[in-house]
């Protein structure tokens, strides 16, 4: 199902080639994307804007994906969509972390797209953390 409006979307990826290409492919489908090549990046656009959803690498220098979603759900339950290809090394730490999701490289970007769109309009029926309501109390001040 398709939204009437485009989500706003983190994507975070230590290859800044791949993010690139990622948010321009969303941005067609109608979203709008962000894009940060490490945690540290992805905290401070957190801070700065509210987002939808995010699309992180698990598997970054400085900082993992799990890192991230753990440092970014302290403030509030936001889906995450994992890309990697090394979910093994992470399995025991990813079911820790609450409203994930992983795809696995190679992807189909059409896939991540559905991906996307599926796991937002599950939060708008009401199968998120917050009834799908969204929350504006997870960081002072608006988006800049």
């Amino acid at each position: 199902m398709k939204r009437e409006e485009g989500a706003a979307i983190l994507i975070v990826d230590n290859d800044p080639e791949l993010a690139k290409v990622l948010a321009l492919r969303l941005s067609h489908a109608g979203h709008f994307c962000v894009t940060a090549n490490s945690a540290a990046q992805a905290l401070s656009e957190w801070q700065q804007r509210s987002f939808d959803i995010v699309v992180s690498d698990l598997n970054m220098p400085g900082g993992d994906g799990i890192a991230l979603a753990e440092a970014l759900q302290r403030s509030e339950i936001v889906p995450i969509i994992f890309i990697t290809g090394f979910r093994e090394d992470f399995k025991r730490r990813l079911r820790r972390t609450e409203d994930v999701t992983v795809l696995e490289k190679p992807f189909d970007p059409q896939k991540l797209i559905e991906l996307i769109d599926a796991t937002l309009v599950g939060r708008e029926a009401g199968g998120g953390k917050d009834g799908g309501k969204g929350s504006s109390s997870r960081r002072g001040g608006g988006a800049k």
